[in-house]
């Protein structure tokens, strides 16, 4: 673990300077060391999981769009579902910064 503090805060702290790609890059780096490949697993994941969801939202405002021929249904669909994704990517962000600075503060 020690070893791998620096490595595994940078996996969570990229949200600032490469949000997907840093922890990818160190993903599939270190398939021998099972720490380091766990801890940039998980912060890929946690970086991407707003961008996934906003895919989703799309895909499901289009789909309702479709449907409904409202503009005003539709409407509030938007109004309800992008607050809640709002709340998901800053709770993401946050989340990632916490645990970048447990990792370096960790001894």
């Amino acid at each position: 673990m020690a070893n791998n503090r620096l490595i595994n805060s940078l996996s969570y702290l990229s949200i600032l300077f490469l949000p997907v790609l840093f922890p990818l890059i160190v993903w599939l780096m270190t398939g021998n060391n099972p720490d380091a490949h766990r801890t940039a697993g998980r912060a890929f994941w946690l970086h991407l999981l707003p961008t996934i969801l906003m895919i989703i939202f799309l895909i499901i405002f289009g789909i309702s769009g479709f449907y409904l021929n409202d503009v005003v249904k539709s409407g509030w669909i938007a109004i309800i579902v992008l607050p809640v994704l709002a709340l998901i990517a800053i709770a993401s962000y946050l989340w990632s910064l916490i645990r970048g600075i447990q990792y370096l503060l960790a001894s």
